[in-house]
């Protein structure tokens, strides 16, 4: 099965993204996974500590009875090699459940790395289900702005906003224009590439990655920011004087949970799926590494999107995705960002 024709993608997941759900029977599928062997063995790119976390959640839930073996594996590009070199090596361990980013889950697939699992038949909606992958958790770009600098009412509250003269060389953003470019899955290129244009004429000061702009913006080094709502949220637990805005539409970076082929433990892989994406399980995830459920109001993530459009290239549509990224990415120095 190729990616265009499992990979569904934000777009279609937003026809029905909050209806009525039943609940997973935990239960039977915690009974399934006690008669494997062995640990469970979980790819994520989250540090191991927050992810010893997540996982001490699961064992006090439908877990108790499964030892989990998570690791921290730099990025999706990072996962993709990883389970691609163990399965080319053959015989040796490798994960039982990955979780990562749409385009890592597509690159699996086409390498037919991920089992098929009928996620919406274990009681999930289907509104969620993407081929063999569960959608699990987001990264969300907001605006981040500077209280003592910007009031309430003064702060941006659309796109356009943001393009006020008042905030030319008082505004960050990530160097890397991945915002910018899953906007255009809302817009369209040839309106998203304008309004680029338009805002690099504000001069931002450019950041390698998100953490340090919500630092910057919080020390009042810089008014506003475009940047992800998960690292400004350790700042805004500390009492910096920093506030969030979500924007419509609001680009996210949906992450995804599936089993893979050569799981040894695959119903405990669909146990720790399932529960992931229930009000429980989105909890203790977004709690131990801010990264909520987007279409679940049961989070603290679900809850500041709901009524919004989310914008997000589907997977198949990826390599769309990557040249408007590329090209966005190229109207900037990167050697000047700090």
């Amino acid at each position: 099965m190729d990616r265009r024709s499992i990979m569904l993608g934000l777009g279609a997941l937003l026809a029905a993204p909050r209806a009525a759900r039943a609940a997973p029977d935990l239960a039977a599928l915690a009974a399934a996974a006690a008669g494997e062997q062995g640990e469970l063995s979980w790819y994520e790119s989250n540090p191991i500590a927050a992810l010893d976390r997540v996982v001490a959640a699961f064992n006090r839930g439908p877990g108790a009875r499964i030892r989990v073996r998570p690791e921290s594996v730099p990025g999706g590009v990072g996962i993709v090699g990883r389970v691609a070199n163990e399965a080319q090596a053959g015989g040796g361990r490798t994960a039982d459940v990955v979780s990562l980013g749409g385009s890592g889950i597509a690159r699996l697939q086409e390498r037919g790395l991920l089992a098929p699992v009928d996620w919406a038949g274990l009681g999930l909606p289907a509104a969620w289900v993407a081929g063999p992958a569960l959608l699990t958790a987001a990264s969300i770009y907001c605006v981040i702005y500077n209280r003592n600098q910007v009031s309430a009412a003064d702060a941006p509250r659309t796109w356009d906003d943001l393009l006020n003269p008042r905030w030319r060389g008082r505004i960050g953003t990530w160097v890397r224009a991945a915002a910018f470019a899953e906007l255009a899955e809302a817009w369209g290129e040839d309106r998203t590439t304008a309004y680029y244009t338009r805002f690099l004429e504000q001069n931002p000061m450019l950041f390698r990655s998100t953490a340090p702009l919500a630092q910057q913006v919080a020390a009042g080094e810089i008014a506003i920011g475009l940047g992800v709502y998960h690292t400004a949220l350790p700042a805004i637990r500390r009492g910096a004087p920093i506030e969030v805005v979500m924007l419509d539409p609001t680009p996210i970076s949906a992450i995804w949970t599936a089993a893979v082929t050569r799981a040894r433990r695959p119903e405990a892989a669909k146990l720790l799926g399932v529960w992931l994406a229930t009000p429980d399980g989105a909890r203790a995830y977004e709690q131990a590494t801010e990264r909520g459920h987007p279409l679940m109001p049961e989070t603290e993530t679900g809850r500041r999107l709901q009524g919004l459009r989310l914008a997000e290239w589907p997977m198949a549509q990826k390599d769309v995705y990557a040249r408007i990224y590329e090209a966005f990415n190229a109207r900037v120095n990167e050697a000047q960002a700090r």
